[in-house]
C-alpha cells in the first residue's frame, strides 16, 4: 500500500490556504496601520497639550522655529524639510508643531511624504483629529482616514 497524499489532497490544502491568506492578509495590514495611527495620535495630542500651554505664556501658537520651547520631546530620528516646513521623522511619521495652513497647530505626516495621508489638530477645534488621505494611499488608509473623520477615533 502506497503511502501519500493525492494531487487532489494537495489542491484542497492549497486552496485553503490560499482563502485564509485572502482573508488575514488584509486584517493583519488594518491592524498594522490601526497600531501607526494611534502612535500619531497619541504625539499629536502631545503636541496639542503643548501647543495651548505655549499659547496660553505667549498669545500665540508656536511655529516650528519655536517648537524647542514647547515642553515636550518628539523621539525622531532625523529631521526633514517638506513644503518649507521643516520636520521631526519618525520611522513612520513627520511631526510638526505647526502645519502649512494657518490654523493647523500640530501635524503628522504618513511617510514617505505625499504619497499617503495626514492628521492634523486645527486651533478652531482642538478635540479634533482631522486625517486626508491622498490618491496614493492604500484602501485600508484611507477607510481608516474616513472612520477618524467620521467617528473621532479609530
Amino acid at each position: 500500500m502506497k503511502k501519500g497524499f493525492t494531487l487532489t489532497e494537495l489542491l484542497v490544502v492549497v486552496l485553503i490556504i490560499g482563502i485564509l491568506s485572502a482573508i488575514a492578509l488584509p486584517q493583519y495590514q488594518k491592524a498594522v496601520e490601526k497600531a501607526r495611527m494611534a502612535e500619531a495620535f497619541i504625539l499629536l495630542r502631545a503636541i496639542r497639550d503643548a501647543q495651548i500651554r505655549y499659547h496660553l505664556a505667549n498669545g500665540e501658537y508656536a511655529s516650528f522655529a519655536d517648537m524647542d520651547a514647547l515642553d515636550i520631546t518628539i523621539p525622531h530620528t532625523s529631521t526633514a524639510n517638506y513644503s518649507g516646513q521643516a520636520r521631526l521623522v519618525t520611522k513612520d511619521f513627520a511631526y510638526t508643531c505647526h502645519g502649512t495652513g494657518e490654523t493647523e497647530i500640530a501635524v503628522a505626516q504618513r511617510m514617505p511624504i505625499a504619497e499617503r495621508y495626514y492628521l492634523s489638530i486645527e486651533s478652531t477645534n482642538l478635540d479634533k483629529i482631522i486625517c486626508v488621505s491622498y490618491e496614493q494611499a492604500s484602501n485600508v488608509q484611507k477607510k481608516l482616514c474616513e472612520q477618524v473623520n467620521e467617528t473621532g477615533t479609530l
